[in-house]
């Protein structure tokens, strides 16, 4: 459960710099939530694919909702808060534990600008930061995001299920190279393409699964018997490039 480097999309064609700077000044004069329209949220969940910028959580779904995010923080930096490149899609729980971190004098990744595979490692369902930013994000000092109970709970009962699905589908394969039938070729395809497809940027907590697929020797093997018996497809070969981006390795 940590972040993706996410696609930049195009400022809405609503957010006029005229309304911008009306905007910003409504928000000095009375401190309205002037970042509240429907536009600006709907562009920001299609930038994430519907995910928290942090965490990776969906949002909008029962319980979880998004919130508007002030890269730099608007209560340091309110001539930002209505600034396109400063507004990100957050839960209220990482939006919770920024706070107001101040981000200009102590930098973090940023999701959009920074790519988190220079930032930071997992091991054993942990993240360790390399680099300042990287430390400053998974530390309590801004996002603990190796806390125990919420976060690191939450990857190894991820990664657990796709290692004991890689298990099972080692021993499909291997059965498929003793006795191939169309039926079992088809069944280990199908069952490939699913544990593929739950670590590309579109699933929620990606990186995590992306990470422990590729780090996991039955995958390996898994995927040489493909080749050996020309399963491994162009789809294959696309899904592993979207897993490989996700992946923090």
């Amino acid at each position: 459960i940590i972040m993706i480097q996410l696609q930049a999309v195009e400022k809405p064609a609503q957010l006029t710099d005229e309304l911008v700077a009306e905007l910003t000044q409504k928000y000095k004069d009375d401190g309205t939530d002037v970042w509240k329209q429907k536009y600006i949220v709907d562009a920001l969940l299609k930038m994430s694919a519907d995910k928290c910028c942090f965490c990776e959580t969906k949002l909008q779904e029962e319980s979880k909702y998004m919130e508007v995010e002030h890269f730099h923080p608007k209560s340091l930096y309110p001539d930002e808060v209505m600034s396109w490149e400063n507004l990100l899609p957050i839960c209220k729980r990482c939006n919770g534990k920024k706070s107001n971190h101040d981000t200009v004098k102590e930098p973090i990744i940023h999701p959009v600008r920074d790519n988190p595979k220079k930032h930071l490692r997992l091991k054993n369902y942990r993240f360790y930061g390399l680099t300042d930013r990287g430390q400053r994000i998974v530390s309590y000092q801004v996002l603990a995001l190796n806390d125990s109970l919420r976060l690191v709970k939450k990857r190894f009962e991820i990664g657990e299920k796709i290692i004991e699905a890689l298990i099972e589908l080692l021993d499909m394969t291997n059965d498929y190279c003793n006795t191939p039938t169309n039926y079992k070729r088809n069944k280990i395809i199908g069952k490939l393409e699913n544990i593929m497809t739950e670590g590309t940027r579109e699933y929620e907590y990606s990186a995590t699964a992306a990470t422990v697929l590729l780090t996991n020797p039955d995958y390996a093997e898994i995927k040489q018997v493909f080749i050996a018996h020309n399963l491994w497809n162009d789809e294959f070969i696309e899904l592993e490039e979207q897993v490989n981006y996700c992946a923090l390795i």
